[in-house]
């Protein structure tokens, strides 16, 4: 019996992007449909069978779709016919191999807002470390602490209070 492949998906207002994560990916088939994704193929290292299929909430172009495979996984841009968001990718219950692409994700407010997102929301984070370091926010320096073992000061201390 095949395994399901975790998918990640995200979306804009005309697109999805999934992303089949499977590594190795060999002998796979994507059956893409106005309405439905069938995907099946070997992976990873023990060349595992892995299928998945996902029936979309609303149609999507199939001639503008795109691929990509990589030695890491199958990325996938797909278009939709209606340029809205969807509320999820799939029409009835929730797939529990099918997962949120956070590094892809865009909210609808956000996509109006800026166009295309930047994953880390504008956070440079060597900068905020620089600047933490400049404000006093920093580690202290190791070389101006006292050296030994803390038990051994207690010790001390304790002595000289004898």
């Amino acid at each position: 019996m095949p395994l399901h492949p975790t998918v990640l998906w995200a979306q804009r207002a005309n697109l999805l992007y999934l992303t089949v994560e499977i590594s190795d990916i060999k002998e796979h088939k994507v059956d893409l449909t106005e309405n439905k994704l069938v995907f099946k193929g070997k992976g990873e290292k023990e060349q595992n069978e892995y299928e998945a299929e996902i029936e979309f909430f609303a149609p999507v172009n199939v001639e503008d779709a795109k691929q990509h495979l990589t030695a890491r996984n199958l990325t996938m841009v797909i278009y939709k016919k209606e340029e809205k968001y969807w509320p999820k990718i799939q029409k009835g219950n929730k797939l529990n191999f099918v997962k949120v692409d956070f590094q892809k994700w865009v909210d609808e407010d956000e996509e109006e807002e800026q166009g295309e997102a930047d994953p880390m929301g504008g956070l440079d984070f060597q900068s905020l470390m620089a600047q933490a370091g400049a404000a006093g926010g920093g580690l202290p320096n190791m070389d101006d602490m006292p050296e030994g073992d803390e038990s051994d000061d207690e010790e001390e201390e304790q002595e000289q209070k004898h």
